[in-house]
């Protein structure tokens, strides 16, 4: 079952797959157009780590100019951001469609519609494949 919410991003026609179904633009990519279709996950990490070092080099330099109780206090604050951020999901996806001339089109979907854009590509890769076969 698709959401109102993925049905607004995306919709699958008798003949292909309806971007923005929504909105007065709607681009129609066909069936015999699509190479492949899947969703990529973009993850943050180096900016995750680069301000952990950052913030643990900043606690190095207040263990060596401030006095005691602020290094100790900076301490205590890098641990609790480091296990923060660790437990934290930092990620985003996107539904990547490949035609056969290699151009690719990107749609950022939400996170919490992951699932049901799995089961849409699903049905577009059942259908690319009656499309296949039908050739045959």
């Amino acid at each position: 079952m698709i959401s109102k919410d993925t049905a607004a991003l995306i919709r699958i026609a008798t003949n292909g797959i309806v971007l923005n179904p929504k909105s007065k633009k709607k681009e129609q990519i066909p069936f015999t157009d699509v190479a492949k279709i899947h969703i990529s996950v973009h993850q943050r990490q180096f900016v995750l780590k680069s301000f952990l070092i950052g913030y643990f080099i900043f606690t190095l330099i207040c263990l060596r100019y401030l006095n005691l109780e602020l290094s100790v206090f900076s301490i205590l604050i890098f641990s609790i951001n480091f296990i923060v951020i660790n437990s934290l999901d930092f990620k985003s996806y996107r539904l990547q469609i490949v035609l056969k001339n290699n151009m690719i089109i990107e749609k950022r979907i939400p996170k919490k519609l992951k699932y049901e854009f799995i089961t849409v590509i699903n049905e577009v890769r059942n259908q690319l494949q009656m499309n296949s076969t039908a050739t045959l």
